[in-house]
């Protein structure tokens, strides 16, 4: 990890200062003691002029050339231009969020969430480091700091759908079916047409042995899409459903579109086999008859 390292040059004029008021004697010192506390607190990020703000500079310089490579999908030079970014000033909280992306994207995962945490040091409580670094950790397996960092961002944004979102998946990543649903219903209560979380809040209800509120909400959802352009996760999970309910028919079309549309998995393909030998078996024996 890159460790913060800031100098703040003072400099000393060599003539006397004409005499002043008792009062702004009294003022003048206090008002210079806050601006040192602040620069002091703050790295390289205030300081008006000198070596620090030239610090920031380039970093800020850096910071936006890598994001363009990393736009151009160049990850190899967006991380090396998003490290020097970070050297040139650590203390610099946006380019330790970009290079932490950078680095996940890369694969390098364990220094992309020390990235985060070092950032979250920086700036305790800024919503979107802790909903990126609950992310993470969620993908990490590493649900108690998942938890954490989701706990941190609903407090400090409660009108945030993507940290309701976030918190609501650490509670189903831990069997809480009943809370994560309440936690997505909380954020599409703020963002109503958000995708992931209404093909979230369809999961939770088909895990709920709920097919038919699964099957309104993946309705919504397909709303949002034009015409055979709906994902075929989408309508995988919307055959699910369909079966759930005795919708045989409909459930094979759904899971025909959602293979059709590159979404053959074993479980999909194995529930349209069975749908299809039950349906022929049921026609063979209305024939014998």
């Amino acid at each position: 990890m890159i460790a913060t390292n800031t100098l703040f040059p003072r400099r000393h004029g060599d003539t006397v200062p004409p005499p002043v008021s008792a009062s702004f004697s009294i003022v003048a010192p206090l008002a210079a003691a806050a601006i040192v506390v602040a620069s002091l607190g703050s790295g390289c990020r205030l300081m008006p002029r000198g070596p620090a703000s030239q610090d920031l500079a380039a970093a800020r310089r850096l910071s936006n050339e890598g994001l363009s490579a990393a736009d151009r999908n160049d990850l190899v030079r967006a991380e090396g231009l998003l490290e020097r970014a970070v050297k040139s000033c650590p203390s610099d909280v946006d380019a330790r969020r970009h290079y932490a992306d950078v680095l996940w994207r890369r694969g390098e995962r364990l220094e992309a969430v020390a990235q985060i945490a070092e950032a979250l040091t920086l700036s305790p409580g800024d919503v979107g480091l802790c909903i990126d670094g609950g992310r993470m950790y969620m993908e990490l397996g590493l649900l108690d700091d998942a938890d954490r960092l989701a706990a941190e961002a609903v407090k400090g944004a409660p009108r945030s759908a993507d940290a309701w979102q976030l918190h609501g998946q650490v509670a189903l990543a831990r069997g809480r079916d009943e809370d994560a649903l309440a936690d997505f219903h909380k954020a599409l209560a703020i963002a109503p047409d958000d995708r992931q979380v209404l093909l979230a809040t369809a999961e939770v209800y088909r895990r709920l042995n709920r097919p038919q509120r699964a099957l309104a909400t993946l309705g919504i959802l397909g709303e949002t899409y034009g015409p055979n352009q709906t994902p075929p996760d989408v309508l995988a999970l919307e055959g699910i459903a369909q079966e759930a309910l005795g919708r045989s028919v409909d459930a094979m079309e759904s899971y025909r579109q959602a293979i059709a549309h590159g979404g053959s998995t074993p479980e999909i393909e194995q529930r349209l086999a069975a749908l299809t030998s039950g349906g022929q078996t049921a026609e063979a024996a209305v024939i014998r008859r």
